[in-house]
């Protein structure tokens, strides 16, 4: 059962790769907000469970960040608690997914000198500063990093906490200066 689940699930990843690279217009900020706002009074909710469930589909968070505070530009700092939860469970999930797969083995199997290098490093003094610094530079995907973790077994609240504490500034700065653009916008 699991193997087919993994398998449907790559499949999923690999269809949003496709269709967002064949639309990349669907991830630009101004559209996203726009259909966040379609909902009305349910927008924040929805908003927040896009939040939540985006990384299943491997889609960085950047664009629903600016998407929110694009949406709604009076609510800077629920959008940035939206915005963390989000990063948060995607951390998360991305951590726990070697082991659901079975992956780990696998590639402890196929790579085990690479592994045991991995998990030294990353069970070592520096690995909160790694991801800490991994975490807040904007350029490389924080969920590479929480995966290398999971495969490491950094302890997860160490990788959670150094993950949230490296986002918090550059989400920050991306929810309030969006949340400005926003306001700009309505006026």
């Amino acid at each position: 059962m699991l193997k087919h689940l993994n398998i449907v699930w790559f499949g999923l990843v690999a269809l949003a790769t496709v269709f967002v690279l064949l639309n990349p217009e669907l991830l630009e900020r101004e559209r996203l907000a726009a259909f966040i706002a379609e909902f009305g009074a349910e927008a924040f909710v929805i908003y927040v469970l896009i939040c939540l469930t985006r990384s299943l589909l491997l889609i960085p968070s950047t664009p629903f960040i600016f998407a929110g505070a694009l949406a709604f530009p009076d609510w800077p700092l629920a959008v940035l608690a939206a915005s963390m939860a989000g990063v948060l469970s995607g951390s998360l999930l991305i951590y726990s997914f070697p082991g659901i797969g079975g992956y780990d083995e696998r590639l402890k199997a196929r790579y085990p000198r690479q592994i045991n290098t991995i998990r030294e490093r990353m069970q070592g003094t520096s690995a909160w500063w790694v991801t800490l610094g991994w975490s807040a530079f904007p350029l490389v995907p924080t969920d590479l990093i929480c995966y290398v973790a999971g495969l490491a077994r950094m302890p997860i609240l160490k990788m959670a906490l150094a993950v949230q504490l490296g986002s918090f500034p550059l989400m920050a700065v991306y929810v309030f200066t969006g949340a400005e653009l926003g306001a700009l916008l309505l006026n």
